[in-house]
Formats: structure tokens, sequence, C-alpha cells
């Protein structure tokens, strides 16, 4: 008895991977990989540039901030020494008067 029915066909072997297609995977790669640290790059001087930027923000702030409170306290020290100086002279006109 002979049978009619169809063996398994096995699918064909591939290639063996040549010399060329191993070195355009490797090339394919190390760019990929360099595109990769390109853009790492743009994304941290995009960071430090925020950053400098916010310091410069505070550091602005700050002297904004204490350059008005010290104008603050020079304004009212200057109102403060004149006050006493004009009781004086009243006491001195007391004090001529007698």
């Amino acid at each position: 008895m002979t049978s009619s029915a169809p063996s398994p066909s096995r699918p064909p072997r591939a290639a063996a991977p040549t010399l060329d297609a191993l070195l355009g995977a490797c090339c394919a790669l190390g760019s990929g990989g360099a595109a990769a640290g390109a853009e790492r790059s743009r994304y941290l001087a995009q960071l430090v540039q925020i950053a400098v930027l916010c310091v410069l923000c505070l550091t602005v702030l700050f002297g904004v901030f204490f350059l008005g409170c010290n104008l603050l306290l020079k304004a009212g020290s200057l109102g403060g020494q004149a006050g006493p100086e004009r009781s004086g002279a009243k006491e001195l006109e007391a004090g001529m008067g007698t």
C-alpha cells in the first residue's frame, strides 16, 4: 500500500548573511545610536538653558526686591532724621527767647 498523501513541505533555507549585509546592519545600528545621542545632547542643552534662565530671573527678582527694601529703609531713615531737626530747632528758638 502506497499512500498518496503529500509529505509536509519544508520551507527553503535562508541564505547565510553575507559580510556586506552584516556591515550594513552594524552601520545602521551605529547611526541610530548617534541620532539618539544627538537628541539626548539637544535635550540636555535645553535643560541647561532653562536652568540658567531661571537663575537669572531669580537674581533679577531678588535684586529688585532688595533694592526696593533698601530704598524704603533709606527713605524711612531720612524721614526720621528730618523730624528731630525741626523739633531741635524749636528747642533752640525757645532757649534763645529766655
